[in-house]
């Protein structure tokens, strides 16, 4: 069943990821969708700050999945693959695009959009539920490791049009994984990420692992080669490309 989505804007907030999580807590439905033109205390993964001007989009969106924290890697892959096909749809190349594990989407080898998915568990262990964090940069991006997407589009975005149409592909995305399982969206991202066999150095904590992408599992890990061809499954972590 489709969600309808109900959102709030603000102009300016601490972090958008806070007040869904705080609505969560006092048993907000899943649907609810916070946005910011601006954030104060943006972050992305692992803690970093996520450095949130005007004119980019901020949001963050309330989902109450029905399954175990196992899967929340497959929930991960599925919003990513929302936000490419909607960024895909407006770029002059969509060859330009690429996925990068486990939430990034990449132009031209920068990143123009991040995910950020935070859980809380029941306690039988399955997932009570997701505040998904989507930060994209459609008309600024930081020097030197952030691309635009407005310098790649077919024409200038409006944030808010763009919102909706990623949000009608999370619906579809969502609802799909839910009725049909994961096959078919791991797939979808194994058709956007980088290729197999792509060189790849993954930060886990201060160990340092390297090897050749081989793909992701059936709940949306990373499969590692290393250089004597044994298979590794990475579970999280920071994925550099290595040329």
């Amino acid at each position: 069943m489709a969600l309808a989505w109900a959102i709030e804007t603000y102009d300016s907030v601490h972090s958008t990821q806070d007040i869904v999580k705080g609505l969560a807590e006092l048993g907000q439905s899943e649907g609810k969708v916070v946005q910011a033109l601006e954030q104060t205390g943006g972050r992305g993964r692992h803690g970093r700050q996520w450095i949130s001007e005007k004119g980019n989009l901020y949001l963050s969106v309330l989902l109450r999945p029905t399954c175990q924290a196992r899967h929340i890697g497959q929930l991960s892959i599925l919003v990513a693959v929302a936000l490419a096909d909607t960024i895909r749809a407006q770029l002059k190349d969509p060859d330009v695009l690429m996925l990068k594990w486990p939430n990034d989407v990449l132009i031209g080898d920068q990143k123009c959009a991040g995910i950020l998915i935070e859980t809380a568990l029941s306690d039988g262990g399955s997932i009570e539920y997701a505040a998904v964090g989507v930060g994209v940069n459609l008309a600024s991006a930081p020097p030197q490791i952030g691309a635009a997407l407005n310098g790649y589009a077919k024409k200038p975005l409006k944030t808010d049009k763009f919102r909706d149409e990623f949000l009608k592909n999370l619906n579809k995305t969502y609802a799909l994984w839910s009725q049909e399982g994961f096959e078919d969206i791991k797939e979808r991202w194994l058709q956007m990420a980088h290729k197999k066999g792509t060189n790849l150095r993954i930060r886990i904590g201060v160990q340092v692992e390297t090897g050749l992408f081989y793909g992701i599992d059936d709940d949306g890990n990373l499969l590692l080669h290393d250089r004597d061809l044994r298979q590794k499954k990475v579970t999280a972590g920071e994925v550099y490309l290595i040329n």
